[in-house]
């Protein structure tokens, strides 16, 4: 009977009409007259490819293109696979074309440097040996790469020349002696953080959970802290499915404030009540700052739902947190997506809801839950803020049966998370953040 009412009143929740969802792009600026099309020194540019090409910028309020020809002078041709990466000051942006086969050759990926403002070629060339790369430096001059065939982040890195391809230097491997559930880099202080559960593939439920800093130039380790109300990692559910085993897992969102001080760790429960608990950590020491419960006030229907759904949960059930912080590093905006494998072994998603997250008192300021028809049903792809640092963009999928298999980029007050304007896409899209012109 209770999971009977669980079920009537979800369905309910969840098919209540959408709530100040615009139709059309909204041009509101709370606080303010209205932005140019620009902020800062940055602009969002958004692309349907992984090679560079149709790279066009969008008005910041409108979300619309703006009235310019692609940034790179390239075409959708490229090589076996393609993948693209801009520096964190949008200066510069490096695309790469691997053509690699069974056997692969440094002739095999060309890596082609553009200026980030201008869209000038800067540099082209083949690097030295074999390798995959990760991204570039903050400034643009530097591509941190690994070496190939694709292996685990803490394998040696290699720091090449983004005018010449030069290896400048090797950064060793890194031993976690450990499983890792989650990472954050810190590209200018060259520091890598891991979430660490230990090494157990026979595990029949979720690990305890250590926090790790590393040195990416020497390898070493830091620090290490354990974080005893924490568990994650992969274990076996006891099911079977076509003779394999079915496991589930349980990855805790991992974030690196803005200004590389302060490490926030998150742990996200139920549903339609976004809420866990939030650990903030000194970044350069390990030492815990603070350990609170995170949510909002909770209206009748919520507390009566969410005991109910949290019966219904079960070791079979795979939670998956993303974390990220507002420029401002006051905020902290954190989403959660759940999965199960069903008896014929396809995964059934669940969309548990974005919060906004004051760090001062742990207060949740809003929510995206209940906003429109199977909300539970997005699935977020990525969260960018504004350059200037006022608005948060969301680009999701809504796989909902009344918009099906639709992309939506949306932009939102960062505060309250409403809707203040949004754009349909027939497919996805990435999005980068590059110097104005």
């Amino acid at each position: 009977m209770r999971a009977l009412l669980a079920s009537t009143l979800l369905i309910a929740a969840c098919t209540a009409p959408p709530s100040g969802l615009p139709t059309s792009p909204a041009t509101e600026t709370p606080g303010g007259p209205p932005l140019p099309s620009t902020a800062g020194d940055r602009t969002l540019y958004l692309t349907d490819s992984f090679n560079g090409s149709g790279l066009i910028a969008i008005d910041l309020l409108t979300l619309r293109d703006l009235p310019a020809r692609p940034l790179l002078p390239i075409g959708p041709g490229g090589g076996n696979s393609s993948f693209m990466a801009s520096a964190l000051d949008g200066s510069a942006v490096a695309v790469m074309n691997y053509w690699y086969g069974d056997r692969a050759v440094a002739q095999g990926l060309e890596i082609s440097v553009f200026d980030g403002r201008t869209g000038a070629l800067r540099a082209r060339f083949h690097p030295e040996v074999p390798v995959i790369v990760d991204g570039l430096s903050p400034d643009g001059s530097r591509i941190y790469a690994r070496n190939w065939p694709p292996r685990e982040l803490t394998a040696e890195r290699l720091v090449l020349d983004a005018s010449t391809g030069k290896i400048l230097e090797r950064e060793p491997r890194i031993d976690l002696a450990s499983d890792a559930v989650a990472y954050a880099r810190d590209e200018r202080g060259r520091r890598l953080y891991a979430l660490l559960v230990p090494i157990a593939p026979n595990a029949t439920g979720p690990q305890p959970v250590e926090l790790g800093a590393w040195d990416l130039s020497t390898g070493k380790e830091l620090w290490r802290l354990g974080l005893p109300t924490l568990a994650a990692g992969q274990w076996l559910t006891g099911r079977t499915i076509d003779g394999l085993a079915v496991r589930s897992s349980l990855a805790p969102g991992l974030a690196l404030s803005p200004d590389g001080r302060q490490l926030a760790v998150v742990k996200e429960v139920g549903c339609c009540v976004p809420g866990g608990t939030l650990w903030l950590i000194d970044a350069q020491g390990g030492k815990i700052i603070s350990e609170r419960a995170y949510g909002p006030k909770a209206s009748f229907f919520d507390r009566l739902v969410a005991p109910l759904v949290a019966e219904a949960k079960s070791w079979d059930e795979s939670v998956g947190v993303s974390a990220s912080f507002f420029p401002d590093g006051r905020t902290l905006h954190v989403y959660a997506q759940s999965s199960r494998v069903d008896e014929q072994g396809e995964p059934r998603h669940q969309y548990l809801g974005m919060a906004a997250v004051r760090l001062a008192d742990a207060s949740v300021t809003g929510t995206d839950i209940k906003m429109e028809l199977l909300w539970y049903e997005n699935r977020i792809l990525w969260v960018r803020p504004s350059p200037d640092g006022r608005w948060l963009y969301v680009f999701l999928q809504r796989a909902g049966s009344p918009d099906p298999d639709r992309y939506v980029l949306r932009r939102l007050d960062p505060a309250t998370l409403r809707v203040l304007a949004e754009r349909r896409f027939d497919g996805y899209r990435q999005a980068y953040l590059l110097a104005s012109r």
